[in-house]
Protein backbone atom coordinates (compact mmCIF):
# COMPACT_ATOMS: atom_id res chain seq x y z
CA UNK A 1 0.00 0.00 0.00
CA UNK A 2 1.46 3.36 -0.71
CA UNK A 3 1.71 6.17 2.02
CA UNK A 4 1.74 9.58 1.30
CA UNK A 5 5.05 11.40 3.28
CA UNK A 6 2.77 13.67 4.86
CA UNK A 7 1.07 10.86 7.00
CA UNK A 8 4.90 10.08 8.42
CA UNK A 9 5.34 13.57 9.55
CA UNK A 10 5.24 13.47 13.10
CA UNK A 11 3.41 16.38 15.90
CA UNK A 12 6.19 19.10 16.66
CA UNK A 13 7.37 19.52 19.87
CA UNK A 14 8.59 22.42 21.45
CA UNK A 15 12.37 21.87 22.67
CA UNK A 16 12.98 21.57 26.14
CA UNK A 17 14.77 23.89 27.66
CA UNK A 18 13.66 26.43 24.82
CA UNK A 19 16.19 26.96 22.72
CA UNK A 20 15.36 29.14 19.13
CA UNK A 21 18.55 27.44 17.29
CA UNK A 22 17.52 23.92 18.39
CA UNK A 23 13.84 24.47 16.74
CA UNK A 24 13.20 21.64 13.81
CA UNK A 25 9.63 21.87 12.72
CA UNK A 26 9.10 18.58 10.98
CA UNK A 27 8.24 18.86 7.25
CA UNK A 28 7.05 15.95 4.67
CA UNK A 29 10.74 17.16 3.32
CA UNK A 30 13.01 16.66 6.05
CA UNK A 31 11.25 13.24 6.87
CA UNK A 32 11.93 12.22 3.65
CA UNK A 33 15.52 12.91 3.21
CA UNK A 34 16.23 11.62 7.17
CA UNK A 35 14.39 8.29 5.33
CA UNK A 36 16.84 8.50 2.40
CA UNK A 37 19.91 9.05 4.57
CA UNK A 38 18.72 6.43 6.92
CA UNK A 39 18.64 4.53 3.36
CA UNK A 40 22.16 5.65 2.18
CA UNK A 41 24.00 4.77 5.27
CA UNK A 42 22.36 1.19 5.14
CA UNK A 43 23.78 0.55 1.78
CA UNK A 44 27.01 2.45 2.74
CA UNK A 45 27.10 4.83 -0.37
CA UNK A 46 27.55 8.65 0.23
CA UNK A 47 24.75 11.08 -0.51
CA UNK A 48 24.43 14.80 -1.76
CA UNK A 49 21.59 17.02 -1.24
CA UNK A 50 21.81 20.06 -3.70
CA UNK A 51 19.06 22.51 -2.94
CA UNK A 52 18.63 26.68 -2.53
CA UNK A 53 19.26 28.35 0.59
CA UNK A 54 16.84 27.76 3.37
CA UNK A 55 15.76 24.35 2.41
CA UNK A 56 17.31 22.82 5.46
CA UNK A 57 19.61 20.97 3.86
CA UNK A 58 22.45 21.14 6.75
CA UNK A 59 19.85 21.14 9.75
CA UNK A 60 18.47 17.75 8.62
CA UNK A 61 22.08 16.38 7.61
CA UNK A 62 23.07 17.35 11.28
CA UNK A 63 20.29 16.25 13.21
CA UNK A 64 20.38 12.98 11.02
CA UNK A 65 24.15 12.35 11.99
CA UNK A 66 23.76 13.98 15.32
CA UNK A 67 21.00 10.87 16.10
CA UNK A 68 23.70 8.14 15.39
CA UNK A 69 24.56 6.05 18.81
CA UNK A 70 28.00 7.67 19.81
CA UNK A 71 29.09 4.41 20.96
CA UNK A 72 29.56 3.49 17.07
CA UNK A 73 29.41 6.76 15.15
CA UNK A 74 32.52 9.38 15.09
CA UNK A 75 31.47 12.75 13.40
CA UNK A 76 33.26 14.82 11.05
CA UNK A 77 32.07 18.51 9.76
CA UNK A 78 34.16 20.15 7.19
CA UNK A 79 32.46 23.31 6.29
CA UNK A 80 33.84 24.00 2.43
CA UNK A 81 34.70 27.65 1.25
CA UNK A 82 36.47 29.37 -1.31
CA UNK A 83 39.48 28.89 -0.05
CA UNK A 84 39.55 25.24 1.42
CA UNK A 85 42.18 23.53 -0.09
CA UNK A 86 42.54 19.44 -0.97
CA UNK A 87 45.37 19.92 1.98
CA UNK A 88 42.53 21.07 3.86
CA UNK A 89 40.55 18.37 3.49
CA UNK A 90 43.27 15.66 3.48
CA UNK A 91 44.65 16.62 7.01
CA UNK A 92 40.87 16.72 8.67
CA UNK A 93 39.91 12.64 7.62
CA UNK A 94 43.44 12.05 8.66
CA UNK A 95 43.74 13.39 11.52
CA UNK A 96 40.19 11.71 12.35
CA UNK A 97 41.25 7.82 11.58
CA UNK A 98 43.99 5.61 13.26
CA UNK A 99 45.80 3.32 11.99
CA UNK A 100 44.90 -0.17 12.12
CA UNK A 101 47.28 -2.64 9.85
CA UNK A 102 50.27 -1.80 7.33
CA UNK A 103 48.63 0.61 5.00
CA UNK A 104 44.50 0.53 6.96
CA UNK A 105 43.28 3.41 8.25
CA UNK A 106 39.93 4.51 9.48
CA UNK A 107 38.02 5.03 13.06
CA UNK A 108 38.58 2.71 15.95
CA UNK A 109 37.64 -0.72 15.29
CA UNK A 110 34.28 -1.19 15.90
CA UNK A 111 33.32 2.91 14.90
CA UNK A 112 32.20 3.99 11.70
CA UNK A 113 33.09 8.04 10.96
CA UNK A 114 30.72 9.80 9.85
CA UNK A 115 31.32 12.77 7.41
CA UNK A 116 29.41 15.87 6.51
CA UNK A 117 30.50 18.13 4.19
CA UNK A 118 28.67 21.67 4.31
CA UNK A 119 28.74 23.98 0.92
CA UNK A 120 30.46 21.04 -1.20
CA UNK A 121 30.60 23.43 -4.49
CA UNK A 122 32.09 26.85 -2.85
CA UNK A 123 35.93 26.01 -3.15
CA UNK A 124 37.27 27.73 -6.01
CA UNK A 125 38.12 26.28 -9.91
CA UNK A 126 41.89 26.60 -10.70
CA UNK A 127 43.45 27.04 -13.41
CA UNK A 128 42.73 23.50 -14.78
CA UNK A 129 38.88 23.85 -14.22
CA UNK A 130 38.77 21.31 -11.46
CA UNK A 131 38.08 22.43 -7.19
CA UNK A 132 41.22 20.32 -5.62
CA UNK A 133 39.11 19.18 -2.77
CA UNK A 134 36.22 17.56 -4.87
CA UNK A 135 38.58 16.27 -6.81
CA UNK A 136 40.29 14.53 -3.43
CA UNK A 137 37.00 13.44 -2.22
CA UNK A 138 36.02 11.92 -5.68
CA UNK A 139 39.03 9.95 -5.44
CA UNK A 140 38.67 8.86 -2.07
CA UNK A 141 35.36 7.71 -2.26
CA UNK A 142 35.51 6.03 -5.39
CA UNK A 143 38.39 4.37 -4.92
CA UNK A 144 38.66 4.01 -1.10
CA UNK A 145 42.36 5.39 -0.95
CA UNK A 146 44.43 8.64 -1.05
CA UNK A 147 47.94 8.96 -1.44
CA UNK A 148 49.81 10.23 1.47
CA UNK A 149 51.78 13.44 1.18
CA UNK A 150 54.99 12.72 2.51
CA UNK A 151 58.31 12.32 0.67
CA UNK A 152 56.95 8.15 -0.09
CA UNK A 153 53.54 8.86 -1.71
CA UNK A 154 52.38 5.74 0.24
CA UNK A 155 49.28 4.72 -0.94
CA UNK A 156 46.73 4.54 2.09
CA UNK A 157 42.95 2.79 2.08
CA UNK A 158 40.08 4.42 3.97
CA UNK A 159 37.75 2.05 6.09
CA UNK A 160 34.36 3.00 7.03
CA UNK A 161 33.91 6.22 6.49
CA UNK A 162 30.43 7.83 5.17
CA UNK A 163 30.16 10.66 3.11
CA UNK A 164 27.12 13.19 2.77
CA UNK A 165 27.16 16.33 1.70
CA UNK A 166 25.13 19.55 0.87
CA UNK A 167 25.70 21.89 -1.92
CA UNK A 168 23.52 24.65 -3.17
CA UNK A 169 23.03 25.16 -7.33
CA UNK A 170 25.37 26.98 -8.92
CA UNK A 171 25.64 30.33 -9.69
CA UNK A 172 25.52 33.36 -7.08
CA UNK A 173 29.62 32.67 -6.01
CA UNK A 174 29.12 28.68 -5.92
CA UNK A 175 30.70 26.84 -8.36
Amino acid sequence: RWESWEERVPRYEQPSPFQFAKIMVPTKENVLYTYLLRMTKVVQKPVLFVGDPGTAKTVTIQNFINSQAPDKHLKLNLNFSSRTTSFDVQNNIVDNVDKRTGHIYGPPAGKQLLIFIDDMNMPIVDTYGTQEPIALLLFLVGRGCMYDRGKDLDLRVYKDLQFSAAMGPPGGGRN
